[in-house]
This record gives C-alpha cells, structure tokens and sequence, in this order.
C-alpha cells in the first residue's frame, strides 16, 4: 500500500531524496509528476499547498506536508528498522545537520546553476562565482569528514546520506567535470558507497553519465544584423569617419537586468541608503522614507527563517544571516534591508524586511543560493500590525514570537 502521493518530478534531487528515504524503509511512495510553476499555480494545486512550489506530499488520511526537508524526514520517520534519523537525539540532530551543509551549499548552488544557466533567472557573473564557491566550500566540508568516515553520520546509511547522493548525482551529471571531481576523492568514493546499497534498490542510477567538464554559462546567440551596402567614401568624410581598419567600431552592449527595464521610479534607493545609515530612524530616516518611497516601482517584504528549531547560539545566527546577506552580491543595486536575531542561545529566531525593486521577491532574492531556508511575505503598510513591524525593524526596536531583539544585520 501506498503511502501517498508525491508531487515533482524524479529528476529533481529534492524529489529524489524522498523516494529513496521511502525505498531504504521498504515502502512504497506515488509520484505525481508535476512541473513548477505549469501545475503548482494551478488552482487545485494551490488549495492544498498555498506555497505553489514542489516537492509536496499527500498522504491517503489527506495529511499535507511542503517544503523538502520536511518531507524527506517524515518518509523517514514511518519505518523504525533503518534508523534513517539517527539512533540517539544526538545522530538525530547531526542528521539534521548534513542535511542544512549539503542543502545550503550544494544543493541550492547546484540547482541554481541550472537556473542561471538555463535562463530562468538573469545570468550575473557574480551570481555563478558565488554559487561555485558555495559548491567547492560544500564539497570540501566532505571530504574532510568523509577522510576518517564511511558515512556523514555514524556507521550505517541515514537521511543524510540520501540527501547528500541525490544532490551529488545532479551536480556530477550537469556540472562538475573530472578536474573537480578527482579534487574531492573521498567525496566520490563515499557517493559510490551509498548509491551502490543493496536497499536503495537502484533509485540512484549507478551507471548515471557524470558532466564531461565543469558547467559553464553560454550566452545566448544574438542574430547577426542584416548587411547593408557600405556608405560612400564622401559620407564617410563628411560624417568624420575613416575607413577600413580605422573606421570606429561601436562597443557592444552589455546585457541588462530586466529590473531595469522598469519604468523609472522617483525613489532613489541609494540615498535611502545613506539617509538610513546616518540618521536617527523614529525621527528622520522613517519620515525620510514614507516621503519619498514609490509603491509604484518598489515592494517591501519580510523574511523568516524556516529551521529556527536548528538555530544555537545567538552569533551563529547572526552569522547566518550575515551570509545571506553576503550572497545577495548579484543584487545589491535592487535591495536595502535589514534583519535581527531575536531570543536568546538555544531560543532564538530570525527575522527580516527588505526594501526592493518591482513587486516581485524573485529576481532579486533569488541571487541567494540559501533563499529556500526563508520564507518570504509582502508587506502591507496599510495594515497597522505590519507597518509596525516594518518600522521597530529599522529602529532594531522589534519582537518576534515574544523574543527581544538580540542582534542585527544591514543590507546596504
């Protein structure tokens, strides 16, 4: 009998992790191949998963369940016999652990290579060196661990495992060539190990093509201007233009952002900028903004982080948001925000606003190989409660959940 239904499509490393959690637990898991966006926005879709996005899983009692991690530890945690999750609460949480470094540093870069590569998101070279290094810093926190350890935790095969084979297999099929992956020896040793288990049944292709060099962006060909008839030497010396080899090339136009096809706004981000850095915020910056911002041609937005249950102390949360931060480089130029670890160690949560271009998230903080981990809604200020919100955040004056303010980050 089945276990329900899983919504994506099986090449998808955040899909697959979960069908080999269910074929390691002896069960079996209907996939629903379903394409993002095509049929995550359609109405039916929407009703039971209001986030719009796959993976998602229904079980046949109708209980629902979004977003990938979770998924993967629930298939695991339906069969007590493999231990998927880990024999003692500290397995456990070292299980929940590799997940977040393999999730945070591979499996998001990877996937957004595809999508920069692919054009689903405007290409910046700052964007792609960033996902690489975030690939390379990954795959290098393995293979130190893997040099004294079969495994990411303990003796056998757990959800780490799984989730960490089924983002190596896309990286290694789509992007990371021989060079890269004789660097990382241990790493390719240990993901033969697991694909190769009898109880994975063979979910992991064990004969999969890996990528015959690193993956690299292809600009799109542009068509090539109809020729005309070359202009008479007289007009050439009327208009001041030599000829032949001295004639006057015209430089070629780099590609824009499509943000900044937009129609212009009156609201000038950068001096926001500077008016939020060097005044008092009850008493000059929020009045400053509420004048001159434009609605029009910029949105505001919060973000919460989805694993506060994962976050310790409070400077390693700060630490995590400093790096998201850091990874929104590609962007910069769209966004100013701000975002407060709020608690205490082992009690604290993150929260943060931004400021950006258009009236949607997706161009600008998707530069961020780690936005999956936050969960991101518009702002209204029409609304007291938000508005609120909106302004104890620039005055590092907010709570959140109960939890006073104990640290902060700008994004300027």
């Amino acid at each position: 009998m089945s276990i329900g239904k899983l919504y994506g499509q099986p090449t998808n490393p955040r899909v697959l992790r979960s069908i080999a959690a269910a074929k390691v637990n002896g069960l079996e898991v209907e996939v629903v191949e379903t394409a993002p966006v095509a049929d995550t926005h359609k109405p039916e879709f929407l009703a039971k998963f209001p986030t719009g996005k796959v993976p998602a899983f229904e079980g046949p009692d109708g209980f629902l369940l979004s977003e990938s991690r979770a998924i993967v530890e629930y298939i695991s945690s339906l069969s007590d016999n493999t231990k998927l999750l880990g024999t003692d609460k500290e397995t456990r949480a070292l299980v929940t652990q590799w997940i977040n470094i393999v999730d945070t540093m591979i499996t998001d870069a990877a996937i957004n290579l595809y999508l920069l590569y692919s054009g689903k998101i405007p290409y910046t070279k700052l964007a792609d060196t960033a996902n690489w290094d975030n690939i390379h810093r990954g795959l290098k926190i393995m293979e130190d661990h893997l040099h004294r350890n079969t495994y990411l935790v303990g003796h056998n095969v757990t959800a780490a495992d799984l989730v960490a084979v089924t983002a190596l297999v896309f990286a290694y099929s789509y992007y990371l060539g021989p060079a890269t992956r004789e660097k990382y020896p241990n790493v390719l040793r240990y993901y033969t190990t697991v694909i190769n288990q009898r109880a994975l049944g063979g979910v992991v292709p064990v004969d999969a093509k890996f990528a015959a060099e690193d993956g690299k962006y292809t600009p799109p060909k542009k068509e090539k201007p109809a020729k005309t008839e070359a202009p008479k030497k007289e007009a050439a010396a009327a208009a001041g233009g030599g000829a032949g080899e001295n004639a006057p090339v015209p430089k070629e136009e780099k590609p824009k952002n499509p943000l900044d096809a937009l129609p212009p706004s009156s609201f000038n981000l950068n001096e926001w900028k500077v008016v939020y850095s060097n005044k008092d915020p009850r008493k000059e910056s929020i009045p400053w903004f509420y004048e001159h911002f434009d609605p029009e041609g910029w949105s505001i937005w919060r973000f919460d982080f989805k694993y506060n249950d994962e976050l310790t102390h409070v400077f390693m949360s700060s630490n995590q948001i400093g790096g998201f931060f850091t990874r929104l480089e590609a962007t910069r130029k769209y966004v100013m925000g701000t975002a407060g670890v709020f608690g205490k160690a082992n009690d604290n949560v993150i929260a943060g606003i931004v400021v950006l271009r258009g009236h949607d998230w997706k161009p600008v903080l998707s530069a961020a190989p780690d936005i999956d981990s936050y969960e991101v809604t518009p702002l209204d200020l029409n609304k007291p409660e938000e508005k609120k919100f909106f302004e104890d955040m620039l005055a590092w004056e907010a709570s959140v959940d109960g939890k006073e303010w104990a640290d902060q980050k700008d994004l300027k």
